[in-house]
């Protein structure tokens, strides 16, 4: 313990292979920490007194279990829209090949600490998943050991809730894609998460749009008598953010769907391509039927001047020629050849 002073303060410190990190010391004797395995970890104590340091550092190496550099590296966490946590790791440098490493997990939420058993192995590469909330403010623990004491622990501390996360949240891809028209052309889909501040981008025969925020429905521009294939993907960002800002990793592409309007354009095509010509033929059988009555329906036929006149003319002087009995009914007595003149 030391000295005690006016205005004298203790600190505590922690290197974690990387820099020393400096967190106030309460008026306690001792301090409990959790600290992550598998580094070099030294644990450090000064005293300030008036804003002026006093004395060295006192540091004390953290001893760990194992032999060096047999413990699981390259350890990463995603966790998959909030509802499980996916871990992967590399053996060891100086571990075994037949070293077989198991992930455990803890937080606040927990009695005791509970191991992933939904495992697999590719060569050099360990995966394993286990469900987990990570929506919650709490830290989480992961350990991934051996059986075997002579393979060193790694433990991975993470802070859940914060504003940057110490592990990417990667989201389902959106699903039930649609195109609608409504009046104008619209894509809609179901979104990945209940969460707010959700990111969508649209991709349209291979070109991205910018993101929209939380918007499940957006308006379409595609050029007309074309084919189309659309995807979406998910990404959760700082909410109002405008997407300017994101807390993860984009999701994966969803199952594309397709507008094509080639269809009901080709479609017009084949039925002006069948009912043109029938509608030639048609016609030309009605003309060649019936050609004589239509010509003279279109062009009639204009008599002859000259001949009308001589018709008439002809008509005219039958009119007026003198009428001659038959000789039947002249009788011999009736006929007089003097005429007196009285």
């Amino acid at each position: 313990r030391p000295i005690p002073r006016a205005s004298c303060e203790c600190y505590t410190v922690l290197y974690n292979g990387n820099v020393w990190v400096q967190e106030k010391w309460s008026e306690a004797l001792s301090k409990k920490m959790a600290v992550p395995l598998g580094k070099n970890i030294y644990f450090g104590l000064q005293t300030l007194c008036n804003n002026t340091v006093e004395g060295e550092l006192f540091k004390i190496p953290l001893e760990q279990n194992g032999t060096a550099e047999t413990g699981a590296t390259n350890v990463s966490c995603i966790c998959h829209n909030m509802e499980w946590m996916a871990c992967s790791w590399k053996r060891g440098r100086q571990a075994p090949r037949d070293t077989n490493y198991h992930l455990s997990f803890w937080h606040d939420n927990l009695e005791e600490r509970q191991r992933c058993t939904n495992h697999s192995v590719d060569g050099d590469t360990f995966r394993c998943v286990f469900p987990i909330n990570c929506s919650g403010e709490r830290t989480l623990v992961l350990s991934v050991r051996s059986d075997s004491e002579d393979i060193q622990p790694v433990c991975v501390l993470t802070k859940e809730g914060t504003g940057k996360y110490d592990y990417p949240i990667k989201l389902h891809p959106p699903t039930n894609l649609k195109v609608e028209w409504v009046g104008t052309l619209y894509l809609s889909w179901n979104a990945s998460s209940s969460w707010n501040g959700i990111c969508y981008q649209v991709e349209t025969n291979g070109i991205t749009k910018e993101p929209i925020e939380d918007d499940t429905r957006v308006p379409l521009n595609l050029e007309p008598k074309k084919y189309h294939i659309l995807r979406v993907r998910a990404v959760l960002g700082k909410i109002a953010s405008g997407c300017k800002e994101v807390r993860g990793l984009w999701s994966e592409w969803s199952k594309p769907t397709d507008w094509d309007e080639r269809e009901e354009f080709e479609a017009l095509h084949i039925i002006l391509f069948i009912t043109i010509p029938l509608c030639a033929a048609v016609l030309t059988i009605i003309l060649l039927v019936y050609l004589k009555r239509i010509q003279l329906l279109i062009f009639p036929i204009i008599p002859d001047p000259e001949k009308v006149l001589k018709r008439m003319f002809e008509d005219q002087r039958e009119e007026y020629l003198p009428f001659e009995y038959p000789s039947e009914f002249i009788k011999p007595n009736t006929i007089k050849t003097d005429y007196k003149m009285s």
